[in-house]
């Protein structure tokens, strides 16, 4: 490895001939404003203080670059491992600056022209930077060095870049405020970089790896990429790229999010893959570090490192369909997808693409395939009901696969999960009276929407057919949110003991369109279930058609087993569950969360100190806390059994386990800190 200082002119070979290749896992240019005008402000800086005796210098970070032979027998060539964002950034400045002075200074203008050409040579041979084809970057890079309109209908943000540097860099000129002759050499001269050159025998990644240069950082799908750049040979490059990652780029594109995370498609897809692969879910900062370890592990040739490609692009395919369940073209099997997007089952992804990987190769029926959903579904649903934390999922799904028989995939499936905390009738009975469920949250409501809507369907297929709603459906609450004062003296002296315990329990939910919404309101309980009664939907005319003389904790409850009845044939018990299985009446004996750690007592103990955490990370908790679970907290002790936080609010403490469970969980989804942050410890 050779590593020296070098002037920018330099690097272009100072007006001689040169040529650096882009790779084909290169990313796309993605230096944004923010990054142009530090550059802007460094070069403003070094031209305000040059001084023709010591001309200022300025590092802009490291090139690393392989030495990849000669053109024509007379162009040296390198390979661009690291440094195309501030090159070609440069290279754009540099073109705007020229453009601006080229009737006012044509000797400055050819002189610009030298650095950025080969101007004796054709093809993308006369050009000393090419960029990759991503979005348009080099279509629209060339068009630029040749004269021409950029193209239409590209996403590149060259164009943009160009047009910044020739606003600034002309409206100062414009203005006289610089010399084009001293800018000139500040941009040749001053700028600089750490230019490593590597050998052909060197591992280019380790270096890239090390480097902090200045600039946009990389994501984890960006470091894999330029791994993958590094371990080919440059004449299996365009071939593996054009067959498989690029169409691994196209399906899955990385400035798109998974879900409500904030992990990238293809970063969260590499992460799914080494999951199912290696049997444990990687932190997402530490998906490249995991790819370059399997890869240097298991592929000992470039033909299996391609074939590890190939193999790639098939389950992002599969990734797709999950993500996306529209791309499935199987009319069922897009049905039960789309049912458990509506479910977040994204941490089941790895253990899916391995029955989709055996389902493509006709290892595994249709039939059973669509079984395997269908499991999967009342999984997850049960525990939804059951309010059973998702952490568990993370550490039970990467290993699933492992558990079950692939030829018996369906049978075996049914046997492990029931041993996976899977919940048992009598526990779904028990926990859907009390567990509350609802909070404002979309992927919330879509689930509680999904959960009414499936059973009205059940409850209506003994009478040929089902009524759906002619609107976009919304969750009503039957015991008003915002209680009147007719149904505070309708539920007597207890109304906030039975409004706090039974609110957002599936018992008090139902399902209307937003102008039903409207009509019901916090109307009493009376003209409400009147409506009810009226409505098309047999999940409300059949149940409200009743005698119910009253809407109180018994009647919420008696239509929570209504309901269960229905969810219990929909989603039948799959297996009897183990009886070592915990259970739900546990007590707590310390509180973790955040890094803090507490000693418990009671799981009243647990919502205090969680409130308290929160309280303390949460500027906006009045809004964002409090404001979205208004029966449980106050800033008047209006209340028995009530204590108070260090930052005011009072917190309602006369609850019980299931409910204190459901309160913090509701907590820290809104305070949006993981799961993995919140753990109790139980004797």
């Amino acid at each position: 490895m050779d590593a020296k200082s070098l002037k920018l002119s330099k690097v272009f070979a100072s007006g001689g001939d040169v040529h650096y290749i882009l790779p084909h896992f290169q990313r796309e240019y993605a230096w944004e404003k923010d990054n142009w005008q530090t550059l802007l402000n460094d070069v403003m800086g070094l031209y305000e203080a040059y001084n023709s005796e010591k001309e200022p210098e300025h590092f802009m970070g490291a090139l690393v670059v392989i030495q990849d032979g000669m053109r024509n027998g007379v162009i040296p060539a390198f390979k661009l491992v690291d440094g195309q964002q501030r090159l070609i950034t440069f290279s754009l400045m540099l073109s705007a600056f020229g453009k601006f002075i080229e009737t006012s200074h044509p000797a400055i203008y050819k002189r610009i022209g030298r650095l950025l050409t080969n101007p004796d040579e054709s093809d993308l041979l006369f050009f000393k930077l090419i960029p990759t084809t991503k979005y348009g970057d080099r279509d629209a890079y060339l068009a630029l060095l040749k004269g021409e309109e950029f193209p239409k209908g590209i996403d590149s943000k060259i164009p943009e870049a160009y047009q910044f540097f020739y606003k600034e860099i002309g409206n100062r000129i414009k203005a006289e405020t610089i010399d084009p002759e001293r800018l000139f050499i500040v941009l040749v001269n001053s700028l600089q970089v750490v230019f490593i050159d590597l050998d052909q025998g060197e591992r280019p990644y380790e270096i890239f790896e090390s480097l902090n240069a200045k600039g946009k950082p990389l994501s984890q799908a960006d470091l894999v990429r330029n791994y993958i750049a590094m371990k080919l040979p440059e004449n299996r490059q365009a071939d593996i790229f054009n067959k498989h990652w690029s169409k691994i780029e196209t399906i899955l594109q990385e400035k798109r999010n998974v879900g409500k995370s904030s992990i990238g498609e293809l970063t969260a897809f590499l992460r799914h893959y080494l999951t199912m692969r290696n049997g444990v879910l990687c932190n997402q900062a530490h998906v490249y570090e995991r790819f370059r370890d399997r890869i240097e592990n298991e592929s000992s040739s470039i033909d299996e490192f391609e074939q590890e490609i190939a193999t790639l692009k098939n389950y992002a395919e599969h990734y797709n369909r999950l993500l996306r369940p529209e791309n499935e073209p199987d009319v069922e099997l897009k049905r039960k997808l789309i049912r458990l997007n509506i479910l977040e089952i994204s941490t089941a992804y790895p253990f899916l693409m391995a029955a989709y990987e055996s389902y493509s190769q006709k290892n595994l029926s249709h039939e059973e395939f669509a079984e395997v959903l269908e499991i999967l579904e009342n999984y997850i649903v049960r525990r939804y009901l059951t309010n059973d934390p998702t952490n568990y999922l993370n550490k039970m799904f990467p290993t699933l696969w492992r558990e079950v028989s692939p030829t018996k995939l369906a049978e075996t499936l049914k046997k492990v999960i029931i041993t996976k905390n899977y919940p048992a009738d009598s526990r779904v009975r028990r926990e859907v009276l009390t567990e509350q469920i609802y909070d404002k949250r979309i992927q919330t409501s879509n689930k509680i929407v999904l959960v009414l809507d499936t059973i009205n369907r059940f409850l209506s297929v003994k009478s040929g057919g089902y009524t759906v709603l002619d609107n976009t459906p919304t969750i009503e609450h039957i015991l008003p949110q915002t209680p009147s004062s007719e149904w505070k003296t309708y539920l007597g002296a207890n109304w906030e003991e039975v409004y706090t315990e039974n609110l957002h329990t599936l018992g008090n939910l139902t399902l209307v369109t937003q102008e039903w919404n409207s009509k019901l309101s916090n109307s009493s309980f009376e003209n409400k279930k009147n409506i009810l009664a009226s409505h098309a939907l047999t999940l409300n005319n059949e149940y409200f058609k009743r005698k119910i003389v009253m809407w109180d904790e018994k009647a919420i409850q008696d239509r929570a087993n209504f309901l269960v009845d229905a969810v219990l044939e929909y989603w039948p018990e799959l297996g009897t569950p183990p009886i070592t299985q915990k259970s739900a009446g546990t007590k707590p004996k310390s509180l973790t969360i955040m890094g803090q750690s507490f000693v418990v007592t009671s799981w009243r103990d647990v919502a205090f100190y969680t409130a308290q955490v929160i309280s303390e990370l949460v500027d906006d908790f009045d809004t964002r806390i409090a404001g979205q679970l208004q029966s449980y907290f106050d800033k008047q002790e209006y209340k028995s059994a009530c204590r108070r936080l260090p930052n005011g609010w009072w917190l309602y403490m006369n609850l019980s386990a299931v409910n204190v469970k459901s309160l913090c969980r509701n907590m820290i989804l809104l305070a949006e800190i993981s799961e993995e942050d919140w753990q109790v410890e139980e004797e």
